[in-house]
């Protein structure tokens, strides 16, 4: 299978080229439980994730879901025409939308022109009924450092620091990420410790292709 094929490349390229400058912390999810509230542990589902294959993940998501792809954008999201060719590379379920789509903090990564994109592929992707989770730093330090994320259990995220900093974004509030979310809309916002914010967005109505967990 060529995303597991995937998952060995870049298993080895992050061993490679990760440099920790922070012990792992272990905090409380409560948008990664409720993004798989709900769901049946039948592997029925398709789960899209933009981060790195790690094996924590593969095997939290193996409980609900049959299809599991790895984007492999969070951590060094390239510009310009490469953006247009990242996204247009994500690759579409055969017969099927995603239900789960785990984009972590990968809005804070961009720039505001290349977040329009992102969400137009993404409801390419999806349908109705379908579950994003999104990570928002709302702390308003000049600098940020790439995050690593790896979840052990339903409601708990282990995350550290890695590689040298890089320049912050402008924060994204609340009302913004509404506008930059359309055709989703929020469901679920936590605010946790050290200015994050976590948020579970859904698509607006509902389709032949909406599945039938979802509920508003």
């Amino acid at each position: 299978m060529r995303w597991l094929n995937r998952f060995r490349r870049a298993s080895g390229k992050e061993n490679r080229s990760k440099e920790t400058v922070s012990r792992p912390v272990v905090r409380a999810a409560p948008g990664i439980a409720a993004i798989f509230a709900g769901l049946r542990e039948d592997r029925s589902h398709g789960v899209l994730d933009l981060s790195t294959v790690t094996e924590a993940n593969l095997r939290l998501y193996g409980r609900f879901a049959q299809w599991i792809r790895f984007g492999d954008l969070l951590y060094d999201p390239p510009r310009g025409e490469a953006w247009t060719r990242a996204l247009e590379s994500l690759p579409p379920l055969p017969d099927r939308p995603y239900d789960v789509v785990m984009v972590w903090n990968l809005l804070d990564r961009l720039p505001p022109e290349d977040r329009p994109p992102l969400i137009a592929r993404l409801a390419e992707l999806t349908g109705p009924g379908a579950r994003l989770y999104f990570l928002v730093d709302g702390s308003g330090g000049a600098t940020k450092r790439t995050l690593h994320f790896s979840l052990p259990d339903i409601n708990h995220v282990s995350q550290e620091e890695v590689g040298p900093p890089f320049p912050a974004q402008p924060p994204i509030l609340p009302a913004g990420l509404e506008r930059i979310l359309s055709p989703f809309q929020v469901a679920h916002a936590f605010t946790l410790r050290g200015g994050l914010r976590e948020y579970v967005a859904h698509w607006q109505g509902r389709d032949p292709r909406a599945t039938t967990w979802w509920t508003r």
